[in-house]
């Protein structure tokens, strides 16, 4: 999706960082698509390829419920006509909303039509309002129009809303948001190998991108796919206390596969989560918790097919 000259008044856009690309997203694009078939012009998703906050905090460490890869593959996938990547600057930041909905909506994109997400905010004023957008819009010959929100259970849907969800171990809930359930990619690394000493074989998944949002430290039910064949899989995600374990892994454990694949892309869907990790006394106390772990992990993957 490339972005031609545009001509003026020719597209319906909103803009927002679209992490996840989750329902409340994928209604706030089906609403644009309607508006921009209405009115016979084309749609545009504006959205930025990196978080705003790295640009202006060089410490700042988003959590990302989606790779930069993967947001702009999503996003394409919604069927909107253009897909916009605004690479955040200081200058940008530094725009007032006038500035930005003239200058570079307006002018250089050719937006015509502005749909506002119910929490979205852009140009350096936060504190401004759909209404201020929309006065600001009469003024320059610009239609704003306020997006309704999506609910779940009551709520609007945010991407922030999911990650709270996912640091509390609720994937199920996640998973109810976003559409699909949350995934996460990445390398086969090496690992200390106690789990294959249980006769629990585990793949130790390094991810591609160090900002994703990892859950709650636990034990999940899952989907694993490698080498293009998807397997159900335990997924223990923690310091792995009884073996005294210093840093934080994924681990994964691929039921009825037993092939080396250090180095091969592995990819997880979270389902559910099963219980928090803690210690065990012995490793074969631990044997036995993850055998049942194990038969639970069988029966909330049948319940997915």
């Amino acid at each position: 999706m490339t972005i031609p000259v545009p001509d003026s008044n020719r597209y319906a856009a909103t803009i927002g960082f679209f992490d996840g690309v989750h329902l409340g997203h994928v209604h706030l694009l089906e609403e644009l698509k309607a508006i921009a078939t209405e009115r016979g012009i084309k749609s545009m998703a504006i959205t930025f390829p990196e978080h705003p906050r790295q640009i202006l905090q060089s410490d700042y460490r988003p959590r990302l419920l989606s790779t930069p890869q993967d947001k702009m593959r999503m996003l394409e996938q919604t069927g909107i006509d253009y897909c916009f990547p605004l690479h955040f600057t200081t200058a940008l930041a530094a725009m007032d909303a006038e500035s930005f909905m003239t200058d570079f909506l307006q002018k250089k994109l050719g937006v015509s039509t502005l749909l506002v997400g119910h929490d979205h905010h852009f140009g350096h004023d936060t504190t401004l309002t759909v209404d201020d957008y929309r006065r600001i819009g009469r003024k320059i010959g610009m239609d704003v129009i306020p997006a309704d929100a999506c609910l779940y259970e009551g709520t609007p849907i945010s991407s922030s809303r999911i990650r709270r969800e996912l640091e509390a171990g609720h994937v199920k809930a996640a998973n109810a948001m976003l559409g699909y359930r949350y995934t996460i990619s990445g390398t086969v690394v090496h690992g200390l190998q106690n789990g294959r000493k249980m006769g629990f074989p585990t793949a130790n998944l390094g991810p591609y991108c160090e900002f994703m949002q990892i859950p709650a430290d636990g034990v999940y039910s899952a989907i694993a796919t490698v080498d293009g064949e998807t397997w159900p899989a335990m997924v223990n995600i923690g310091f792995r206390p009884t073996f005294q374990g210093k840093a934080r892994t994924i681990e994964a454990h691929l039921l009825g596969f037993d092939r080396d694949i250090y180095f091969h892309e592995l990819t997880l869907e979270f389902v559910d989560f099963l219980r928090p990790e803690r210690r065990f006394d012995s490793p074969y106390e631990l044997a036995a918790q993850l055998e049942a772990d194990r038969n639970q992990v069988k029966q909330t993957i049948n319940k997915q097919q």
